[in-house]
């Protein structure tokens, strides 16, 4: 597939010029056509599965498909307890089998943008919602309301390996953005880019150098080891990395013209599976944390915001590690301590953006609804031996 082509819709010629901003930050809707997988925040869609949900909880075959069905079959997989939202999850997931059929076929989320618009200058965000770096492209798309096209790419079950995609993202990763025939697959490179449209978010109300300064320090922290290492997901993510050293290692053979992109997937992948054991690393990263934490802590007590007074692309990339200390329930051994921080959280949720990003990773219905189908599929082809 033609890299300048992505998701069905020719991207050639469409430049890579300032792009129009919106006046607001509008929740956007996945290009992908599935309100449930994207739509966070998809009001009637979201009510209803809930709703739907409510009555199959309260009867007894979702009950018993939990308990006998899923439960046992997922732990002979070698998951354990493997839990997004305590226990409750497992119940949220045979709910979610149910729903998924029925969901998929409610009405098609529109793109954020009508047609004409793509084609003076698209921009299309290769997204996972329940991952960290990505979250931090997102919140840089929203708060500074460009229009863009979401699109889902799935870092559990291999999508992310697909040839085509590989090509968008030589290193098989998420986020990539893509403008017209540019691409731009960093996180932090993202939020840099999208600061760039349009006046800097604060303006000369901030410290420009902390900003280029704070990026950096946040980017180098690794959010991934740090959940993995503090939360029940360690044999999920374990199950996936391993599936996906099988994919590549099937993709190299298969398309001799990617290999060496694919050899080098697979070194990444393999070291990855370590990391979650290496106890030096953990305390390294754990460290790294708590250092950003006492100087985010420092500075908040005498600004509103981490550059100033006013919001910056410094709180962008900052506001999903804050997210990922309450997601693994380390908040209260990290932030009691730190009362800025904890005030200054509670200013960041009620900000418009935060819900169009962190609303999956919020919801166990929405997380089985994405977890659920990806986990189906790598037991599917486990089984079938066809990678």
């Amino acid at each position: 597939m033609d890299p300048t082509v992505v998701a069905g819709r020719p991207c050639v010629g469409l430049g890579t010029g300032l792009l129009p901003v919106a006046k607001s930050a509008e929740p956007r809707k996945s290009g992908s056509g599935r309100a449930i997988s994207a739509g966070l925040g998809v009001g009637s869609t979201r009510d209803w599965l809930f709703s739907s949900r409510q009555s199959f909880s309260s009867s007894r075959l979702a009950e018993n498909l939990t308990r006998n069905e899923l439960g046992g079959r997922f732990a002979k997989q070698g998951l354990g307890t493997y839990s997004v939202q305590g226990g409750a999850f497992w119940s949220t997931c045979a709910v979610s089998s149910l729903l998924v059929c029925a969901a998929a076929k409610t009405e098609t989320a529109q793109a954020s943008g009508t047609d004409s618009d793509l084609t003076q200058g698209s921009v299309i965000l290769y997204n996972y919602s329940l991952a960290f770096n990505p979250a931090k492209a997102k919140l840089a798309l929203e708060e500074k309301g460009i229009k863009y096209t979401e699109e889902k790419i799935d870092l559990f079950n291999g999508q992310s390996l697909e040839p085509w995609y590989l090509k968008l993202n030589p290193a098989g990763s998420s986020p990539t953005l893509v403008v017209g025939s540019e691409k731009i697959v960093e996180s932090a490179d993202i939020i840099r880019w999208a600061d760039k449209q349009g006046i800097p978010l604060g303006g000369d109300s901030v410290d420009r150098a902390f900003v280029n300064e704070w990026l950096q320090k946040v980017d180098a922290w690794d959010g991934n080891l740090f959940a993995e290492g503090n939360s029940s997901s360690g044999a999920a993510v374990k199950l996936s990395t391993e599936y996906k050293i099988k994919v590549a290692e099937a993709n190299a053979t298969r398309y001799p013209d990617l290999a060496e992109l694919y050899k080098k997937k697979l070194v990444s992948l393999k070291k990855s599976i370590e990391r979650p054991s290496n106890s030096d690393a953990r305390e390294k990263n754990l460290k790294q944390l708590s250092d950003l934490l006492d100087e985010a802590e420092a500075r908040l007590s005498s600004t509103k915001f981490l550059a100033g007074d006013a919001y910056s692309a410094a709180d962008i990339i900052f506001t999903p590690v804050l997210f990922r200390v309450y997601q693994v329930k380390k908040d209260a051994e990290l932030l009691d301590s730190r009362p800025n921080i904890k005030l200054y959280y509670e200013e960041l949720k009620k900000r418009p953006s935060f819900k169009p990003v962190f609303a999956a990773a919020e919801s166990g219905l929405l997380t089985a609804l994405i977890v659920l189908p990806a986990f189906a599929k790598i037991f599917f082809v486990n089984a079938t031996g066809k990678y």
